[in-house]
Parts: C-alpha cells; sequence; structure tokens
C-alpha cells in the first residue's frame, strides 16, 4: 500500500478515535479513559514487535527523538482527553487539536530548513479560519 493508502487509513482510525474518546469520556474519567486507551496499543506493539523480530537498531539520536515523539503523542493524547472530559465538544476539540501540522510545519521550517511555498502559508491561514469559525 502506497502512503495515501496509509494516509486514509489514518484518516478514520483518527477519526474512529475522535468519537470514541468523546463517548469514553461519558463513562469514565479522563485519566481512565487514557490508561484504559493504552490497552488499545498492546495488540499492534505485539505485531510491529513481532515484524521486527524484536530487534529494534540502536542510533542514539533515533531512540531519543523517538521518544520524545512518543513522550509528546502521550501528553497531547492526555490533554485531548482532558478537554473533552472538562466539557469540551468533540466538534470542536478535535479540529482544533487537528491544527497539529501547522506546528510540524512550522518546526520543519524553522529547523530542518524544509520550505514554506506561499500555498502552504495560504493552507495555514484557512486553516486557523476554519478552527475558529468551527469553535464559535
Amino acid at each position: 500500500m502506497g502512503w495515501t493508502g496509509y494516509a486514509v487509513l489514518a484518516l478514520f482510525f483518527w477519526g474512529g478515535w475522535g468519537f470514541l474518546t468523546k463517548t469514553a469520556v461519558r463513562h469514565l474519567p479522563a485519566q481512565g479513559v487514557f490508561l484504559v486507551g493504552i490497552l488499545g496499543y498492546l495488540p499492534v506493539l505485539a505485531l510491529l514487535f513481532q515484524g521486527t523480530g524484536w530487534r529494534i537498531p540502536w542510533h542514539p539520536a533515533g531512540w531519543a527523538t523517538a521518544a520524545a515523539a512518543g513522550l509528546c503523542t502521550s501528553l497531547g493524547l492526555l490533554c485531548y482527553v482532558r478537554a473533552l472530559a472538562a466539557g469540551g465538544q468533540a466538534s470542536v476539540v478535535v479540529p482544533i487539536t487537528g491544527l497539529y501540522p501547522v506546528v510540524t510545519l512550522i518546526l520543519s521550517w524553522l529547523f530542518l530548513q524544509e520550505s514554506l511555498s506561499l500555498r502552504q502559508g495560504a493552507g495555514v491561514l484557512l486553516a486557523l479560519a476554519a478552527v475558529w469559525l468551527l469553535a464559535e
């Protein structure tokens, strides 16, 4: 499968994740939703480890940045769940948190010297406007 297929699958899985998390916080506290949600990682973790032969090559920078990315993921997820549990509407919280690519784009431009086209800049502005309209 090419990158487009994986991106579309991610879109649907994350769409389900937003809906299911909002449903879960109606029945459990945010910390509970976060902790129980980690159980969903276990089958995928087992498949991935099995596919690598239970070995991951050692590279200090690779391990450090991957661990930092995991920390960012888990802290972002915890904040997301707490936003929903605090009364945030999924229809507003999901689009706001869905702006994370804007942060990635800016960091990549600043630190990885990736180019930022006029079209991408316009996309960022339109995305910010869309979230503002949804949040009102």
